[in-house]
C-alpha cells in the first residue's frame, strides 16, 4: 500500500515536469493550503535517479514559492489595504513589521505552515520589495532544498548521505551567519539611536 502511494507521488512529480513544479510551488506560496512535500520529495527522488536535474528542480521550486508569495504580497498591499485602511490592526502590523519585518520575511518561510502567510503582513505594511524578494527567495531556497534533498537521499541511497550531511551543514551555517549579521546590525542600529 505504501509503495503504491510512493509510486503515485513519484509519477505525479515526473508528469508535472519543471514547469509543473514551478506552478505547483506557486500555489504553495499563496494562501492556498497545498503541501510542498507532495511534489518536492518525489522530485528529489527522481533527481537522484537521473530522471530530473536536481538544480533545475530546486530553482523552479524556489522561484514558484517566491511567485506565490508575491501574489499574496500584492493582494494584501492593493486589495486588503483598501478595505482595512483606517483599522488599528494595520497600524499595529506596520509598527511590528518596521521593527521585525526583515527577520520575519526570512525566517517565516522556514517554518512549516507559516511560510506562505508571512507575505500578507509584508504587503499590508508595504515592505520594500528590495528586501522582501531576496529575503523570501533565500528562505525558499533553503526550505525547498531541504525537502528536495530528503527525496534525493532516498533515491540515491547510502552514497548520498555524506553529501546530504555536508549540504545540510552548509545551509544551517548560512542561516546562522545571516541571522547573526542581522542581529548585529539591529543591535548596532539600536545603539546609534
Amino acid at each position: 500500500m505504501l509503495q503504491q502511494i510512493i509510486n503515485i507521488l513519484v509519477n505525479f512529480a515526473n508528469a508535472l515536469g519543471y514547469p509543473g513544479i514551478y506552478f505547483y510551488m506557486l500555489l504553495v506560496g499563496t494562501f492556498i493550503p497545498v503541501p510542498s512535500e507532495l511534489v518536492l520529495l518525489p522530485a528529489g527522488y527522481l533527481a537522484a535517479k537521473g530522471e530530473m536535474n536536481l538544480y533545475i528542480v530546486w530553482v523552479c521550486a524556489a522561484l514558484g514559492s517566491l511567485s506565490g508569495a508575491l501574489i499574496n504580497y500584492f493582494l494584501a498591499k492593493v486589495i486588503v489595504r483598501k478595505f482595512l485602511k483606517n483599522k488599528p490592526i494595520i497600524k499595529k502590523v506596520t509598527e511590528f513589521w518596521n521593527q521585525h519585518g526583515k527577520i520575519s520575511a526570512f525566517l517565516a518561510p522556514l517554518t512549516p505552515g507559516l511560510g506562505q502567510y508571512i507575505s500578507i503582513p509584508a504587503g499590508l505594511s508595504h515592505m520594500p520589495l528590495r528586501w522582501f524578494i531576496p529575503l523570501t527567495f533565500a528562505a525558499n531556497l533553503i526550505w525547498t532544498g531541504f525537502l528536495i534533498m530528503i527525496g534525493y537521499i532516498f533515491g540515491a541511497g547510502t552514497k548520498a548521505h555524506n553529501n546530504a550531511i555536508y549540504g545540510s551543514l552548509i545551509l544551517l551555517g548560512g542561516v546562522i551567519i545571516m541571522a547573526s549579521v542581522y542581529v548585529f546590525l539591529e543591535i548596532k542600529k539600536t545603539k546609534s539611536e
